[in-house]
């Protein structure tokens, strides 16, 4: 195999933008779930603590400093609540993790693909009618998904992620582009006087 084809070309840079929307949107996930989290738990503890407390002073005379607290205690539980009601925190962050497993499995399917290529199971014929349903499922992906905004943080440290990983573990396209490489240079080395 002289040269890495096209079509492979395009396949890989799907996978790879698959594997950068999967790490954007788990992660947007992560802090949707994270300030969910975080609005919700102060409002049953405020809840479970003011229901108790008045539970069990509904006789008592209390002092006016406990009623401003219970007050104010309720205000910020009512503040949370709107908080995580305007936001949908909770619908926002399953959205995030749909859309990240949906494009983790269009990675894996351009893995495959790319795999069965390499092996000689699947040629460019049938391999180009692949990338079509791909990119149609992919689009269709986008779409679903632009309803759950990645912030630029969130995006640039998705990228970040997805270089590291690239490091660490290179894929077989660019395992193939460094075989290919070597290949090259020994035959040119072996063409030129010594």
């Amino acid at each position: 195999m002289s040269n890495i084809p096209n079509t492979i070309e395009v396949l890989e840079k799907l996978r790879w933008n698959a594997h950068l929307c999967k790490h954007s949107h788990f992660r947007a996930s992560m802090r949707g779930r994270n300030m969910h989290v975080l609005c919700g738990v102060p409002i049953v503890v405020i809840n479970l603590f003011l229901g108790s407390l008045f539970f069990s002073l509904i006789n008592a005379e209390l002092p006016d400093w406990t009623k401003w607290t219970g007050a104010g205690l309720a205000l910020v539980t009512a503040l949370l609540g709107g908080v995580q009601t305007f936001f949908n925190f909770k619908k926002n962050y399953e959205g995030h993790r749909e859309a990240g497993n949906e494009y983790l499995a269009i990675a894996r399917e351009c893995e495959r693909l790319i795999a069965l290529y390499f092996d000689g199971i699947l040629d460019l014929e049938h391999l180009s009618q692949k990338i079509e349903a791909m990119n149609s499922r992919y689009s269709e992906i986008n779409q679903r998904a632009e309803e759950y905004i990645v912030s630029d943080k969130v995006y640039r440290e998705a990228l970040r992620v997805q270089n590291q990983k690239a490091e660490r573990e290179p894929s077989l396209v660019e395992r193939m582009r460094t075989r290919v490489t070597a290949q090259k240079t020994a035959a040119a080395d072996a063409i030129s006087p010594a």
